[in-house]
């Protein structure tokens, strides 16, 4: 009975015993004392390897794996400053169309190196669950990683755009002589040839503008509305573009969506909406950015720090050293485009590994 008692004490204390420090010379000392005196009250050694294998396997920690992001793009380090942040209806805007943008099938999962799609998608939803975006609860729950640029202390030169309303004309007329082209399916002339009149007679036209000043701002900004005499208006969205001889030539599109669309997806919020270049910074990804604050004159009087949405991209935005951010439609776009013009450093946001 005295042997009973004892075995089965044993099994149960076994497993502890064994865990106390799994695979040390001090476990396999107390294992051997332990079995040699199981071993002088008689017991067989099929019964103490059962015992044995009661013991549970060793706890091996999770892999986890660091996102290997482009170390020649992205440095992982916080920002310096970090104060409270506005969290505003367009900002829950710009959130709401780049959460829609991330859900659709064609985007890729891997847009960039180290940068999922569902990791932004995370992004957005730990953001949009803070109710106040204060400093330490954004800290506790993203990663930042500036964005390296080559310029001094990794600035980035922050510059604005908009979208004009330009009269127009569906017909020419001597006061509307200039047209907006829609790109042609066969060869495309040079931008000097079209000037010249190369693409006339063929049908290309979407509208008719007054000058080529107004033109020439449509193709930079990317986009533009058209008003014609009767007040309806008409919403031409960037095609594509031609370099060569004369320069650069910018093609448009109708849009059928009224609203202004960045990068064929995002319905463009001002102030939230940036153009990247998708190369380096995903389409869909989440910034931090300090934007220059200047004065009507031009002079610096110190940075605000905001959340923007990599939104859009333009011909002008190359590599990671420019930023454009979108600033509205008409006159107000304009005159909010003009404040914006300087250098301040950028921050990707990712889930806190």
């Amino acid at each position: 009975m005295i042997r009973k008692v004892l075995f089965f004490a044993l099994a149960l204390s076994a497993p502890i015993l064994l865990m106390l420090d799994w695979g040390s010379k001090s476990v396999s000392t107390t294992s051997a004392a332990k079995a040699s005196i199981v071993s002088s009250e008689g017991f067989s050694s099929e019964a103490l390897a059962r015992i044995a294998l009661m013991a549970p396997p060793a706890r091996v920690k999770p892999l986890i794996l660091r996102r290997q992001v482009n170390p020649q793009v992205l440095h992982h380090t916080a920002p310096d400053t970090l104060p409270y942040l506005p969290y505003d209806g367009d900002m829950l805007q710009a959130l709401y169309e780049q959460a829609n943008y991330l859900k659709r099938p064609d985007v890729p999962d891997y847009p960039v190196k180290g940068i999922s799609k569902l990791e932004m998608s995370r992004t957005l939803e730990l953001l949009q669950a803070c109710q106040v975006l204060q400093p330490e609860a954004l800290v506790d729950r993203f990663d930042f990683y500036t964005v390296k640029t080559e310029l001094k202390d990794d600035r980035v030169r922050i510059t604005g755009y908009y979208t004009p309303i330009i009269p127009a004309s569906r017909v020419r007329t001597p006061e509307f002589s200039v047209p907006i082209l829609r790109r042609p399916d066969g060869h495309v002339p040079s931008p000097a040839a079209i000037e010249e009149g190369a693409l006339e007679g063929k049908g290309l036209e979407l509208a008719w503008i007054r000058s080529k000043s107004e033109l020439a701002d449509a193709q930079l900004q990317g986009s533009c509305w058209v008003e014609y005499p009767d007040g309806k208006r008409e919403h031409f969205g960037f095609h594509s573009s031609i370099k060569g001889r004369g320069g650069k030539y910018v093609f448009f599109q109708k849009m059928g969506s009224p609203e202004v669309v960045g990068a064929g997806f995002f319905p463009l919020t001002a102030g939230y909406s940036v153009a990247v270049d998708p190369r380096y910074i995903p389409l869909g990804a989440t910034l931090l950015a300090e934007l220059p604050d200047v004065d009507e004159n031009g002079r610096l009087k110190g940075y605000i720090y905001r959340i923007l949405f990599a939104q859009d991209r333009g011909g002008a935005i190359l590599t990671t050293k420019r930023l454009d951010l979108y600033s509205g439609i008409g006159k107000k776009g304009l005159r909010e485009a003009r404040k914006i013009n300087g250098y301040g450093r950028l921050w990707l946001m990712l889930p806190k590994q």
